[in-house]
């Protein structure tokens, strides 16, 4: 029994060896989990000590979550308004409501706050993809708690919701190793965004773990320093055997780029990409060979950090990493001539 200390749904899973999310789903009635292991969290939960609180009320009316996005992000087949849906969804579902509002580009230059932070029961909001560090500030000030999704700054002491974006870059170099090629290239402005810089880390140490020598002028940039605004892709002179691209998009791109000149993938050139997003399958249909990020555990864990701070508005959570995995496909394999 603990005493004197309130037990958390990570507490349960830690005793049990089982995911929050897993947890959450037993103690929730959710599907998922299997009955018998939905009855040991429960008896687990009850021998820990665990409160099963009822909202009152006024504690829903007081659910209400703010999510802000950057105008950048926000497009026509954009990811993270896909992300966005699936969060709002599992607000709906636990009995919260979402409220999202786009910064436009000049608001998060200037740190013009969020509209929605009129509502006075909007104590809690999610950042869903990466803002300016300034703007970060400005929202520190505020006092609310924040939550930073599927990005991480060590400057601030905000919980955040990350993919494992190093591990990612390092297996799908090592796959494209493993394939036979050894001349690999990076698609991606590793100073653009931090999840960029952390996937092409990931590239760059499984180079260094196999004294793989590094290019420079494999490096093909996609998009401006500073937002998320494309450029034009310059394909290198000579190119390598294949490429590690920082998101499916830029993977999109680049088959195109090499398409227009005559090569064939993986023929000539292989090519992997990253987060397999579906948003894209109707833009050449192509099968790429890409890590998938685990987006439905990482809003769980969202979610979940957020019905902690109910129970416990002082609770941190610090950075929580959700594994993906690699899909392979035909643009990353290896064709026999």
């Amino acid at each position: 029994m603990n005493q004197g200390k309130k037990v958390t749904m990570k507490d349960i899973a830690q005793e049990l060896d089982v995911s929050i999310v897993t947890v959450s789903k037993a103690l929730a009635g959710k599907e998922g989990v299997g009955e018998r292991l939905r009855e040991e969290i429960k008896e687990k939960a009850k021998e820990l000590g665990y409160v099963f609180r009822k909202s009152t009320e006024a504690e829903q009316e007081n659910k209400n979550i703010g999510v802000i996005i950057a105008e950048r992000f926000v497009g026509d087949g954009s990811f993270y308004l896909t992300v966005c849906q699936k969060i709002l969804l599992e607000m709906t579902q636990r009995g919260m409501i979402g409220i999202l509002e786009v910064i436009r580009e000049d608001d998060e230059k200037n740190g013009i706050l969020p509209s929605l932070l009129s509502v006075k029961t909007v104590e809690q909001l999610i950042v869903l993809g990466e803002m300016d560090r300034k703007y970060l500030e400005c929202l520190e000030k505020t006092e609310k708690s924040v939550i930073l999704f599927d990005f991480e700054n060590e400057d601030f002491d905000f919980d955040c919701v990350v993919s494992d974006n190093v591990n990612g870059g390092y297996l799908l170099t090592r796959y494209l190793f493993k394939q036979g090629y050894e001349k690999i290239g990076y698609v991606g402005n590793f100073r653009s965004t931090r999840s960029i810089l952390d996937r092409y880390m990931g590239y760059r140490k499984y180079l260094i773990m196999k004294d793989i020598p590094y290019e420079d002028s494999y490096l093909i940039i996609d998009r401006e320093d500073e937002g998320n605004k494309l450029v034009d892709l310059v394909l290198p002179k000579k190119l390598p055997d294949a490429f590690v691209c920082n998101c499916d998009t830029a993977a999109h791109r680049l088959i195109n780029a090499l398409k227009e000149k005559g090569y064939s993938v993986p023929e000539d050139v292989a090519v992997v990409g990253y987060d397999d997003f579906d948003g894209l399958a109707a833009e050449g249909n192509y099968e790429i060979t890409t890590y998938r990020v685990n987006i439905e555990e990482m809003i769980y864990q969202c979610i979940n950090i957020i019905e902690q701070r109910y129970q416990n508005p002082d609770y941190r959570h610090g950075t929580s990493v959700s594994y993906g995995r690699l899909i392979e496909r035909k643009t990353g394999k290896h064709t026999q001539a």
